[in-house]
């Protein structure tokens, strides 16, 4: 599945799209990843391909370390089972949680590999 993912990106996402929102210079690259990866579900395997394709395509690398921290942090599915666990403010918690690390990671990442 992951690398059919990867392949779509590879193959029909124009590289100037993903560099006009998601290049080097963009600020706002990287929390936009992190709020993207929440309500995804990337599993391990699928991870690389995707992550390989999306460099290939210009995105910066803090906004892909971004992008999988939050998307391995919380998915929508873990979000509803845990809701029926948790009070709202716990849920709202958990997620400024993981989007905080996620932000903060890809930050520091772009810092110190930059």
């Amino acid at each position: 599945m992951g690398i059919a993912i990867g392949s779509f990106i590879y193959g029909f996402i124009p590289t100037d799209l993903i560099v006009e929102y998601a290049g080097e210079a963009k600020w706002y690259a990287i929390p936009v990843a992190a709020v993207v990866g929440i309500p995804l579900y990337i599993r391990a395997e699928a991870v690389i391909p995707l992550s390989a394709a999306l460099v290939q395509k210009g995105m910066a690398l803090g906004s892909v370390m971004a992008l999988i921290i939050g998307s391995a942090g919380a998915s929508l599915t873990e979000v509803i089972l845990l809701k029926s666990i948790f009070k709202n403010q716990m849920i709202a918690a958990f997620l400024f949680v993981i989007l905080s690390m996620a932000i903060s990671a890809g930050y520091l990442y772009t810092f110190i590999f930059a």
